[in-house]
């Protein structure tokens, strides 16, 4: 989980100097707080959450058995012991869920709607949900909260995109200007 933990990370480090009021914003936030406590920062949480729901790195999702018979809100019967695949990247930018979903806005999750919740699974459900999540998240929140309240971040190349297995920036280069 090392290298979905630092795709993740670069993913919102990117956004974030690709935008560079919500970089404000962020580290507003945590200068209202000690460096051991920014761990408590609401917008550090949205932001975390807006990086990964915009650059789903397991953007294939999953594949799961489905354990018993389900009726679709179409009438549709997927029956018992059916695959069924939920790619993460089509439910993370779905626009009946999540309004203009290919902006990078961590305010939208201030209000999440319950429909915005329920879609948001970066590390999937249930069993066979991610075993590492409770450390990728502290490792997220530690080390984007420390570049953000050092430094100022911009573009220098915007890189591309790649995928094989992960969704994961590629040539991209930041600069970073200490604070």
């Amino acid at each position: 989980g090392h290298d979905t933990t630092a795709f993740s990370i670069a993913w919102v480090l990117l956004e974030l100097a690709r935008n560079p009021n919500e970089q404000k914003k962020l580290r507003e936030s945590l200068s209202q707080l000690s460096p051991e406590n920014y761990g408590r920062s609401e917008y550090l949480k949205y932001v975390v959450n807006e990086g990964m729901r915009l650059h789903p790195v397991t953007a294939a999702g999953s594949i799961r058995t489905i354990g018993r018979d389900i009726t679709t809100s179409r009438n549709e019967v997927l029956p018992k012991g059916s695959l069924a695949l939920m790619p993460y990247i089509l439910m993370f930018h779905d626009p009946g869920i999540f309004e203009k979903p290919d902006v990078f806005n961590p305010s939208r999750w201030e209000n999440p709607t319950r429909s915005m919740l329920d879609a948001f699974i970066p590390f999937s459900l249930g069993k066979q949900n991610c075993i590492g999540q409770s450390l990728a998240k502290a490792e997220t929140v530690a080390i984007i909260s420390k570049i953000c309240s050092e430094f100022e971040l911009s573009v220098e190349e915007e890189g591309t995109v790649d995928f094989f297995l992960t969704l994961k920036p590629v040539g991209a280069r930041l600069s970073a200007r200490k604070l």
